[in-house]
């Protein structure tokens, strides 16, 4: 969403940025990541992350990757300074916490299930990051679990301690595979859609190589928590296909998506 133009001198921004930008317009964005975001109205559209330097380095390379096959917009230019700069292309449509598919949840589940599937059957080659799960299970190592994420996605994963969660991960981490590209936080907030129609992921910086089940847990907590009904989650299992989710799987992915 868009709200009032800003004056860019007020985002003391690097002279080749300021170039960049020219004379169009400037408009602050709201966005789902901790970086600040502001869309520059120009040549069919860009928007600008600004975040603390370095942060946004692994952002411009997984951006860049998902872009290749065509499940996100290209990265226009990055810059690290004093603080990290991010530009990249918009992508066409409005994210899945548009009110226009909050009214219609069932169908929006539906579409949020088979988006991933299509995320997960995409062959890829020459990921950035080639490991995520055993990223998130060291993080996981010294790294609080939420319990009230576990909570929210009792019903699909069974009941669990936060207390407990990261020593049941270590006992299971050998069932977890690494062979499909995850977007790492699939939430409604970063899919795009244009009409009801997929058209790209945004917000691609915790993804990887990894196990298909943790974006499955993301899937389920965020029709959970944003729909308020867990029958949304089993619409979205249904779309994506039961029978190739494997439980076992899903409930050590559930566990590691809690870690704060």
């Amino acid at each position: 969403m868009l709200n009032k133009d800003i004056n860019i001198d007020l985002l003391l921004l690097p002279n080749e940025l300021i170039s960049w930008i020219g004379n169009a317009p400037v408009y602050e964005s709201s966005g789902h990541s901790g970086a600040k975001t502001v869309y520059i109205d120009r040549d069919g559209g860009a928007y600008l992350k600004i975040s603390d330097k370095g942060s946004l380095f692994k952002t411009s390379q997984m951006q860049e990757f998902f872009s290749k096959y065509g499940l996100s917009s290209p990265v226009i230019k990055y810059i690290s300074l004093d603080r990290d700069y991010l530009i990249t292309e918009p992508i066409k449509g409005e994210d899945g916490l548009s009110q226009r598919y909050l009214s219609e949840p069932f169908k929006l589940s539906e579409i949020f299930g088979l988006s991933l599937k299509f995320l997960h059957e995409t062959i890829v080659t020459a990921c950035p990051v080639n490991d995520k799960m055993s990223e998130l299970i060291f993080s996981a190592e010294t790294t609080p679990f939420q319990q009230s994420y576990l909570d929210d996605i009792a019903e699909y994963i069974g009941k669990a301690s936060a207390d407990k969660a990261y020593a049941e991960v270590v006992s299971g981490s050998e069932l977890l595979r690494r062979d499909v590209i995850i977007h790492g936080d699939y939430c409604l907030g970063n899919i795009i859609l244009n009409d009801w129609d997929f058209k790209g992921f945004i917000d691609v910086a915790d993804s990887g190589i990894g196990d298909k089940h943790y974006d499955i847990a993301w899937g389920l907590w965020t029709l959970r928590y944003n729909l308020k009904h867990s029958k949304y989650g089993y619409r979205f299992l249904d779309a994506y296909g039961r029978s190739s989710i494997d439980t076992d799987r899903l409930r050590i992915c559930g566990l590691l998506a809690a870690i704060e």
